[in-house]
């Protein structure tokens, strides 16, 4: 007999309303009498175990007792893990609206509220970004180790201009921060009148926390301000932590040598002071004193350092300020110039270099130029390298990338001719070195076919250069994107330009985007370029033109006659329509090149957009098939794999999720089959499923039920499954999720732990 489902008994005290991934929170209160009151103008479909509490996104349904306390109840089948259910369970959303409200009466109607998942879940911080000048409030929820802590505050002061700490009441930090700061902000909720009331505090050194409201406090450069506060004058110390005056430093303005790392008593904690010679462009030298993050590498005395990115200068002691010792420089980073003079700092004379070491690591290539390095190249090599240098300032200037086998054809060269030792060799000579100030024109170098992201020579290359071997890969890649940015703004240009922080881009961000753009297919529409980003919950403000065409590169990757372009679906903001401005640039990229069909890229927009209205609406009709068994061959046998391993792999991880009561995603059977998600296209991931299923015939358990897309929805090829195996099928995606559903409920009970046991 199938086992029946049981009714969710757990007390879950908060949802969320309008829709599985809201933020807005609700709390269901205990009594009888305040549920009825609670329910005025609601139904019982309004509720969502919420995707920012832990939950599933299911429905809810708010019970009443008489002689319990009311409660929120999943619908059968029950397959939440959600580990946080009681009354406090929303506390952090309760906060995020508040903050959002309050900031909004402040004069900044634009504030985004994020809940970041430090590794368990969402719920264990809440960050609200807004103005202009990239402000943030972060309140830490959840506690953090010390040294956690100290590296979060190093890393958000670096991309955000002003960062406001605050904590919530189980952090376990607060008294950190009076220790830095003199006093700590608290957020806290408390049940009144059915629902739950933010509270912020003020905590004092004696471990004392004032309440209030949000509504009694203001907002300043210095963070919230709360009564208590504006009515406690700060103490004035020789070194303030938080200066009443600041004034910004023009970025690359200032420069300095010289330095020497001082007391680091009355400084920031996680920062590290130094006094060094100072000098503004245009302006005399002046002994002072600098504090940059502990995090970076320190300055070097006998190098002439530029500081970047967000400076201030804070004025220490009146007294002292004709000779400069008064002042204070606040940085969060520098960067070392290729020269020891500059004539626009002509004042500064670094310290003598010291002695260097006669060793060499092993896999240390010599700086580019030296002469040891020309001794490493013959003369029709370096003969070589300049025709390179000259083509890739060409694509600098074009604002493009290339790819290394396009590069060498136009040297009159074949892949076949260079190693990939020889590739690195040859475009280390073409860049830098690390200290010269200059762009390494070896991140406009890609290879052909290779997934979107850093070419996997890259590494190799900046090592070449003088970085080190052991650079962390998200550190590699911001170096990568940085360098990129350099080449194609030229070095020509004297205007200074803000540090941003490339776009993270992961295969769940590409899932969404991409979901998004088939159902704009299916109705054959087209899509804003702010409204696809909203849809996939990112700030459109944070995505600069080079991440746009990173990101139309991941979403169409690889570019072929059998995949739709799904980035020609997208049209600029701007009132004429139009493809977006980067739309050339990704398509080049993709390997897209001029015919007499689409001889530019506008129109190729148009073109490709026919092509992407056919090929998803032919998928939709389910006239597309999954690959026959001899055209995957090839696939297989590149990766040293067999179709019948990797089926029997996915269907062993498809049992264990059943077992389990648990869906899964591509990247767990991928990783269980030996194989990287991003290879799979959609075509080869129907294939294996239908193979896994095809056992069942067309009424068995449907094991690829339990395959969820990015959302929590059904894949986008389940209709290709379902007519595959001759079971009823539709292209309706409500009906699709509707038998999903029923599907995933058989496949949970057939595979129940104890029907799956043998008997004794």
């Amino acid at each position: 007999m199938m086992p029946q489902f049981e009714e969710d008994t757990r007390k879950v005290q908060t949802a969320v309303t309008g829709r599985p991934g809201s933020g807005s929170p609700v709390f269901l209160p205990f009594d009888h009498d305040d549920f009825d009151l609670f329910m005025r103008g609601r139904t019982r479909e309004d509720f969502y175990c919420g995707i920012l509490l832990g939950g599933c996104g299911k429905k809810l349904t708010a019970k009443r007792y008489l002689d319990k306390k009311c409660h929120f109840a999943h619908r059968p089948p029950v397959h939440c893990r959600r580990t946080r259910t009681g009354e406090d369970s929303a506390d952090h959303l309760y906060i995020g609206e508040a903050l959002h409200q309050w900031l909004r009466a402040q004069g900044h109607p634009n504030a985004e509220v994020t809940y970041p998942d430090m590794g368990s879940g969402p719920g264990h911080a809440v960050e609200v970004r807004f103005g202009p000048e990239r402000r943030l409030i972060r309140v830490q929820m959840a506690r953090l180790p010390l040294a956690t802590w100290e590296k979060t505050r190093v890393e958000l002061s670096g991309r955000n201009t002003h960062v406001h700490w605050a904590y919530g009441p189980d952090s376990g930090l607060a008294h950190n921060e009076v220790e830095a700061e003199g006093h700590a902000i608290r957020f806290s909720c408390r049940t009144e009148r059915g629902t739950r009331k933010v509270y912020v505090g003020t905590q004092r050194a004696n471990h004392s926390v004032e309440l209030t409201t949000l509504d009694h406090c203001r907002l300043t450069d210095d963070g919230i301000i709360t009564p208590h506060l504006a009515d406690t004058p700060r103490a004035v110390t020789p070194e303030p932590r938080s200066p009443s005056v600041a004034f910004p430093l023009l970025p690359e303005s200032v420069a300095f040598t010289a330095s020497v790392p001082m007391n680091a008593v009355g400084t920031d904690p996680g920062h590290l002071l130094y006094e060094a010679d100072v000098q503004p462009a245009g302006s005399g030298m002046m002994r002072m004193r600098l504090t940059f993050p502990s995090g970076i590498e320190p300055p070097l005395p006998h190098r002439l350092n530029l500081i970047e990115g967000p400076a201030y200068l804070t004025p220490l002691d009146t007294a002292a300020l004709a000779t400069g010792q008064g002042w204070l420089i606040r940085a969060h980073s520098f960067s070392a110039l290729a020269e020891r003079t500059d004539p626009r700092w002509p004042a500064l004379r670094p310290s003598p270099e010291p002695p260097r070491p006669q060793t060499r690591s092993a896999r240390q290539p010599e700086a580019p130029g030296s002469a040891n390095s020309r001794q490493l190249l013959t003369s029709e090599e370096w003969a070589l390298v300049d025709s390179f240098r000259k083509r890739l300032a060409k694509v600098a200037r074009s604002r493009g990338i290339i790819n290394w086998e396009t590069l060498i054809a136009y040297a009159g060269h074949a892949p076949a001719d260079f190693t990939p030792e020889d590739r690195v060799r040859f475009l280390v000579a073409t860049g830098h070195h690390r200290s010269s100030g200059k762009p390494v024109l070896a991140s406009l170098v890609k290879l052909a076919r290779q997934r979107p992201g850093v070419p996997p020579f890259f590494r190799d290359v900046l090592v070449g250069l003088g970085w080190e071997a052991d650079l962390p890969d998200a550190r590699v890649e911001a170096i990568w994107a940085k360098q990129q940015k350099t080449a194609h703004q030229g070095t020509g240009s004297a205007a200074p330009t803000t540090t941003t922080v490339p776009l993270t881009i992961n295969s769940d961000l590409v899932g969404r985007l991409r979901q998004h753009l088939h159902l704009v297919a299916r109705g054959h529409g087209l899509i804003k370029w702010s409204t696809l980003l909203k849809k996939a919950r990112v700030a459109a403000s944070t995505v600069a033109p080079e991440d746009g065409v990173r990101l139309l590169v991941a979403v169409d990757f690889p570019y072929g006659s059998d995949r739709p372009v799904l980035s020609s679906l997208i049209r600029a903001d701007s009132q004429q329509g139009g493809p977006v401005s980067f739309f050339e640039a990704a398509l080049r990229e993709l390997g897209w090149e001029p015919s007499d069909d689409a001889p530019t890229a506008a129109a190729a927009w148009k073109t490709e957009r026919e092509r992407a209205y056919a090929l998803v609406r032919q998928s939709a009709q389910g006239t597309r098939t999954p690959p026959r068994l001899a055209e995957g061959g090839a696939f297989w046998t590149k990766r040293g794999l067999t179709r019948a391993a990797v089926i029997t792999s996915v269907r062993t991880s498809l049992l264990a999720a059943a077992r389990r009561r648990v869906s899964v995603g591509w990247h767990t059977l991928a990783a269980a089959a030996g194989l990287n998600a991003e290879d799979l296209s959609d075509q080869i991931r129907a294939f294996i499923l239908i193979e896994v299923d095809r056992p069942s015939g067309p009424t068995g358990v449907l094991l690829s039920s339990l395959v969820i897309s990015t959302e929590n929805t059904p894949v986008p090829y389940f209709a290709d499954i379902l007519k595959a195996l001759g079971r009823p099928h539709t292209t309706r995606p409500i009906e699709l999720g509707r038998i999903r559903k029923l599907e995933q409920a058989r496949a949970f009970a057939a595979h129940e732990p104890s029907t799956d046991a043998p008997n004794t």
